[in-house]
């Protein structure tokens, strides 16, 4: 799994009849998938950061930089290794010299907007390089230019340096704090290639700043990009039914984009709306070959027992996928009770007393009435789940701690991975019955 993917510990969560509200997170494909290493699917595939428009300004606050001057030497990271450098961007090949007279003459630096026209054709040809080298040349002549700072952070973003694609960004946005483009980018970075809690809610903070200024321009695809995105942080961050409302006005101002009604099938998925989801998705898929399509409907037709209909969705989108749907679903019973036992046997003397205190057992899937049980509902992807008693119980009755096999195992690639998060699932549950909250136990990893 990508190692910029959340964490399955996001995916773990407590449940009360009680009315308990817990943080649950999306199905840990759905997270990875947006990744920019992840194989391509339409409804969060790592897109390329649109550049801005060369006649437009663009901008953002300076966004958080690493800093590790702080840490022992032994755990600084390893220099990276320099990059051979791209040809001067208007000595490129291909290069129409005949539109840069102030190249030739050499008696002037070539015009700004030139520089940034030739970065914006060497960015859409796939030459991530070269359109950096250009966009570097305009920023050097023009410190104050939004456009290069921004050219700069996409072409930077697609090379795969982030830590330099967000410093590019901050640039351009401590020169113009609300340029819509900009936060339309910057957002789009956080969400699709980054991914982190922390991430998310900056992608959401940007996207609202967009939303008004794109708007008063009556920019539909803007407006539609911006909804996209923040549907996509808001179900990535538990919040199916806010993702839901996003993704729906985003299909609206665009009823052709296949994102938008992506992300609207899979918030329906989230809420456990399952017939709702399962005609979404189908649409999809009939249009044209989908392959998250196909693993949600598989998902779907897993729940409902259709083994026949959930094999032949799985299949398809394995086969339009292959990367992106390596997993452990095939794991029998008896090879993952074989894990459960192993992993207990090695948990601490006091979680084990913990876990002996409670009704533990291994269910497929969790019922469709624990997940409905809090508000927002908890993902059907959880990979665990602890119920306390119901009010109602007598004193002597005992929680239940569940973990379910098939979540657990569509959510690993190896055995050691499947060993990992079934210990980590237990610790976790064993937590919550000793008081500690979904927070307390993200700050410890699990």
């Amino acid at each position: 799994m990508d190692p910029l993917a959340p964490s399955a510990a996001r995916l773990r969560a407590s449940a009360s009849i009680r009315g308990a509200t817990p943080y649950a997170l999306a199905f840990a494909l759905l997270a990875c998938h947006r990744k920019q290493e992840a194989a391509p699917p339409a409804t969060s595939a790592a897109q390329p950061v649109t550049p801005p428009v060369v006649h437009e300004t663009s901008a953002v606050a300076p966004l958080p930089v690493k800093n590790i001057d702080g840490l022992h030497e032994a755990v600084r990271p390893p220099p990276k290794e320099p990059r051979p450098p791209a040809p001067p961007c208007l000595r490129l090949p291909g290069t129409d010299l005949q539109t840069l007279p102030d190249l030739k003459s050499g008696d002037a630096a070539p015009d700004v907007s030139l520089l940034l026209d030739e970065s914006s054709r060497q960015y859409e040809a796939g030459h991530y390089d070269a359109a950096l080298e250009c966009a570097r040349e305009a920023s050097r002549i023009d410190p104050a230019s939004v456009a290069a700072h921004h050219f700069r952070a996409a072409a930077f973003a697609e090379l795969g340096q982030l830590d330099e694609a967000r410093t590019a960004f901050a640039r351009a946005l401590a020169l113009d704090p609300d340029d819509p483009e900009t936060l339309r980018s910057v957002a789009d970075l956080y969400v699709r290639r980054m991914g982190g809690r922390d991430d998310l809610e900056l992608a959401l903070d940007y996207v609202h700043r967009a939303i008004p200024r794109a708007q008063k321009t009556k920019d539909k695809e803007l407006q539609k990009e911006l909804y996209l995105l923040q549907s996509m942080a808001l179900d990535d961050l538990g919040k199916p039914a806010q993702a839901l409302a996003s993704a729906t006005r985003a299909a609206e101002l665009d009823p052709k984009d296949r994102e938008a009604r992506r992300e609207k099938g899979v918030a329906l998925f989230e809420l456990s709306r399952f017939d709702q989801s399962r005609v979404e998705l189908a649409k999809l898929a009939a249009e044209e070959p989908d392959a998250w399509a196909e693993q949600y409907l598989g998902l779907i037709a897993e729940r409902a027992h259709d083994d026949a209909g959930s094999r032949a969705h799985f299949a398809k989108a394995a086969q339009l996928e292959p990367d992106a749907f390596r997993s452990l679903a095939g794991v029998t019973r008896e090879q993952f009770d074989a894990v459960v036992k192993a992993e207990i046997e090695k948990l601490p003397a006091g979680v084990r007393e913990g876990l002996s205190q409670s009704e533990f057992s291994v269910e497929d899937f969790p019922d469709i009435s624990d997940l409905i049980a809090t508000d927002p509902p908890l993902s059907p992807g959880i990979l665990g789940l602890f119920r306390p008693p119901p009010e109602t119980a007598p004193d002597d009755a005992k929680p239940a701690i569940l973990i379910f096999r098939q979540n657990l195992a569509r959510a690993v690639r190896s055995d050691e991975e499947l060993h990992r998060e079934v210990r980590d699932t237990l610790l976790h549950e064993v937590g919550h019955l000793n008081g500690e909250d979904d927070e307390q136990l993200r700050d410890r990893g699990l």
